[in-house]
C-alpha cells in the first residue's frame, strides 16, 4: 500500500463526518487531492462530495489539521449498506 489510512464515513451538507477509525475524534475533515508537503493551499485541491451526498464512502489519505490530504474516495456504500453502517456506529435516524 502508499502508507495512507483508511476513514470510513457519511458525507452530510457535503461534509464527511469520519465513522472510523475510533482515534479519528468525530467531527468532520475535508478532502484535498493536495500533499501535505504541497507549497498551495488544500482548498486548490478540494473534492466536490456532491455526488456522495447521503452516503458512506470510505477514503484514503493522510489526516491532518481537519483535512485529509492525498484524498482518494476508494469506495462507497449503496442504500442498504449505508443504513447497516449508521446502525452498528450509532449514526442512524429516527
Amino acid at each position: 500500500m502508499n502508507g495512507n489510512e483508511q476513514f470510513l464515513g457519511l458525507v452530510q451538507v457535503g461534509e464527511f463526518h469520519i465513522l472510523a477509525p475510533y482515534r479519528s475524534p468525530g467531527g468532520s475533515a475535508r478532502l484535498t487531492r493536495i500533499f501535505r508537503q504541497e507549497a498551495r493551499p488544500p482548498q486548490s485541491g478540494e473534492l466536490d462530495l456532491t455526488e456522495y451526498e447521503g452516503k458512506v464512502i470510505m477514503v484514503s489519505g493522510h489526516l491532518d489539521s481537519g483535512w485529509i490530504y492525498s484524498a482518494t474516495v476508494i469506495d462507497q456504500a449503496g442504500p442498504i449498506l449505508t443504513v447497516v453502517v449508521l446502525e452498528v456506529f450509532g449514526q442512524a435516524s429516527t
